[in-house]
Formats: C-alpha cells, structure tokens, sequence
C-alpha cells in the first residue's frame, strides 16, 4: 500500500498532525469562549440585512438576541463544525508558543512529533519564561515519583521513562530524552527539576540533566572510583538553583591506586563545580542500603555495625545515622533500628522521621510504620498495614514520601496503596498496570522546573 507525504516538511502533514494533536490534548480549551446561556457581544451583528451594533462588554441572553433577529454564528476558528485549517496554520508564533506551555507535561512527547515548527517551539524563549512563571502555582506541572525507566536506549537512541502521578493517579509516560549521553545509566538521584545518572559498573562521571529543556552536564572525575557507593543524594537550593551531591559508601579506591578505602564520603558543589571529600562513616558502621531522607540539613541512612561474636552466633544491630551537610560530619543518631530483621527505609513525612518496615515476604507479618521520637531516641509503632492491602501488594518495591502521604508501590504489578498521616488511613490509590516495557524502578520525585539548571 502506498504511503502520503508525511514528512515533517510537508503541509498538509503539519497542518492535519497540528489539528488532530490540538484536539486530542484539548488544546482549544485555552481559547473557547464558554457555551452558557449568556454571550458577550462586540462590534456588529448583521442578520437579514439588519445591523445591531452592541458596546463591548454588553452581554445578551439568548431571548434578547432571538427578539432582534441576532442569528447564533459558528466560532471564528470554526468551519463546518471542523477546525478551520487556515486560521489555524497562522496564529502568530508568539500565540502558539504561549498556548502550548499549559500543555501537561505527559503531552509534550506527542507534540514535538507533529512538525519541526512545534518541536522547537518548546525550546524556544517565550516558552520556558511562560513555563518559569508558572512554576508554584496552580498551573505548574505536577510532581511524578517514583520514577521508572530503562537503561538500554531505544532504537531511535532515545532514553524512556515514566512516572507515577498522585493528581491523575496514573503511571504516565513523560518525554523521552534524545541524550546519547545517558547509554547505559541509571537514574540514581534527583531533586529540584533535576535528575543525576550513573553507571556504577564502569565507574563513570555522573550526568546532570534538565529532562523539561534538554540541557544535562558531565560532572568532573570523582576522588574516588566507586566500588560500591550505597548513597546518592541530591540538594538543591531553590533559591540560587545551585545544588550538591553527596555520594557515600564502604568501598571505593582512591584514584591511581588498587587498594580500596573504606567509609568514604564525596560532595559535588555546582557552585565550584568540583568534588570535595568530606568526612568519613565511624568506623564500626556501614552503610547497607541506597534509601536516605532530608532533614533541616541532615541527610538520615541506616547502617549496619559490624559482627560480633556472642556465645556461638554472630550479632549485628542496625543503627540510623545522619551526615550533617554543612560540617561534612556524620553521627549516630540512634543506635537501634525498628526491625533488624527486615528492609528499613527511612523517610521524611509531615515533618517527622519514618521508618518504613518492609515485609520480609507475601505470607509474613505486614508492613509497619514507625515515628522515631527525637528526645529519646525511641522509636514508636504508628501504623501497621491492613491485611487486605497487604496481600493485594505482594513484594514491595519502593516507598517515597509527599508531604503527609506515604506511598508503597508493589515490585511487579506497580499497585499503589497511600497512608496518610493526617487522617491516618490507608487506601487503594491505583489498580492500573504500568508499562511492563520499563524494567528499573527508583524512589527518585521528579518535580519538573524549566529554571533548574545542570
């Protein structure tokens, strides 16, 4: 079967991807004028020959404009009850601009395939300043986390990803990343409308990348060659839009060396755009999981201390620490976790510091939610996972925290139960599958920001 001319550069291409992409994103929204009883009436309003001539601003009820004789006129950008292509094909470019920037993100995928006019209108300056307005009001773009996605590239050399939205309740597909430069990586961070990738296997730079406007950055070559680094943590100032990362671990060789170095700690300032090692783990600790929580400065890990021997068994009690990121110190903050036992993941939500108790399987006790009270150091049962839910959920995969909600997302299914401290209650947030195509999940909140800056 033959093909149409469907390349970017032909007209009638561009102009009927151009209308059926405005009318399925319900683009038209933006310019409609409402269908209500009451229409505001301007200039001249000819019919059977009779002229009414209406200030701007009067408005007529249906009743009154039947009375004169005003006949009801299709909408100006309207022909036949079909989009009127020439009018369209030339809004000004300025107008088109400023209409696509309330576009969802989710959208622009779609968008930028229409023509090559659309694709660099969303790099263009009146797009990202209207985006940049928008950004903390009730028009900016929702937060999506967890995030999933897939290191290998696609044949078009395009790095796929998606995310969970708590406003729609839905997994969905955000704009693929044309960037060669993420082969391979996973994402390992992110915060402030960035996100920070990095292959551990090649030990290679880490990779910065704005996914709203493209721009990304190679970091420097760290002190260290990673061996194992357990925590990867994101800071950004929103004020200056400078940010950190903190990477820690148990092993990594200094650089031009083969013997590795135990406790390590580097920060990336963007500022000076350099690493800086930083104070090391105490001694008798290690870190044992890639989970970490922000709080008024301190950067919250659990860890493990080292194995001793009582009576005819091996012992080791978890214990949380904190690296204070201003002093580049870390402390034990408590010297107990909840469970040993079991998968801790400590979050920040509503203000207080959780631990998330994994289930160690499906038939096992559930998942439980501890408070830890910061005078003594206790930490306090706050809710225990329904039944119900519990067998619903299966493995765990990942828990991350939105202001006083925390969610759990199962490890296969992609199900997603919330509680919500506030009320304290549990519930079902979504039953839709997720794109089984995506293989890697991470706790990473991606909020997106065209002001952040690699």
């Amino acid at each position: 079967m033959g093909r149409q001319n469907n390349s970017p550069n032909s007209p009638t291409s561009t102009k009927k991807g151009a209308f059926s992409t405005l009318k399925s994103l319900g683009l038209l929204s933006c310019l409609r004028l409402g269908s209500s009883s009451k229409n505001v009436v301007a200039g001249t309003l000819t019919s059977n020959g009779t002229k009414l001539t209406a200030a701007k601003g009067e408005v007529r009820t249906e009743e009154e404009k039947s009375r004169h004789g005003v006949v009801k006129k299709e909408q100006a950008w309207m022909r036949n009850g079909n989009l009127d292509m020439a009018i369209w094909s030339a809004l000004p470019e300025e107008l088109l601009e400023h209409i696509l920037a309330y576009l969802p993100l989710p959208a622009l995928s779609r968008l930028g395939t229409v023509c090559k006019r659309w694709q660099s209108l969303l790099h263009c300056p009146l797009f990202l300043q209207t985006r940049a307005a928008e950004t903390g009001s009730s028009s900016s773009w929702p937060s999506y986390g967890p995030v999933r996605y897939n290191v290998k590239m696609s044949e078009h050399g395009e790095f796929h990803w998606s995310g969970y939205c708590k406003s729609s309740n839905k997994w969905q597909k955000l704009p693929p990343l044309s960037l060669p430069c993420l082969a391979g990586k996973k994402v390992w961070s992110g915060a402030g409308g960035l996100l920070c990738f990095y292959n551990r296997d090649n030990m290679g730079r880490l990779i910065v990348c704005n996914p709203v406007t493209k721009k990304w950055r190679e970091l420097p070559p760290m002190n260290h060659k990673w061996r194992w680094p357990c925590v990867t943590h994101m800071i950004v100032d929103q004020s200056t839009k400078a940010y950190k990362i903190i990477m820690a671990g148990n092993e990594a060789y200094p650089r031009n060396s083969s013997t590795y170095q135990s406790h390590g700690t580097e920060v990336y300032d963007s500022v000076l755009d350099s690493w800086q090692l930083s104070g090391s783990l105490p001694k008798d600790l290690f870190l044992d999981t890639q989970d970490a929580a922000l709080h008024k400065g301190l950067l919250y890990c659990t860890a493990q201390r080292t194995c001793t021997q009582t009576s005819d068994a091996l012992s080791a009690h978890d214990a949380l620490i904190a690296y204070d990121v201003q002093s580049g110190v870390w402390t034990e903050v408590a010297s107990q976790l909840p469970d040993s036992s079991a998968y801790q993941t400590p979050l920040l939500c509503g203000g207080q510091m959780v631990m998330v108790v994994a289930p160690l399987d499906n038939d096992g006790a559930e998942g439980r939610f501890y408070v830890l009270d910061m005078t003594t150091k206790n930490w306090n049962l706050l809710t225990i996972m329904p039944k119900s839910l519990h067998k619903k959920l299966g493995f765990w995969g990942v828990c991350v925290a939105h202001g006083n909600q925390i969610f759990v997302v199962a490890d296969t299914s992609m199900l997603v139960v919330v509680y919500d401290m506030g009320d304290g209650t549990w519930r079902e947030l979504s039953s839709h599958q997720a794109d089984s195509t995506f293989h890697f999940i991470t706790p990473t909140i991606f909020s997106p920001d065209v002001n952040a800056i690699p």
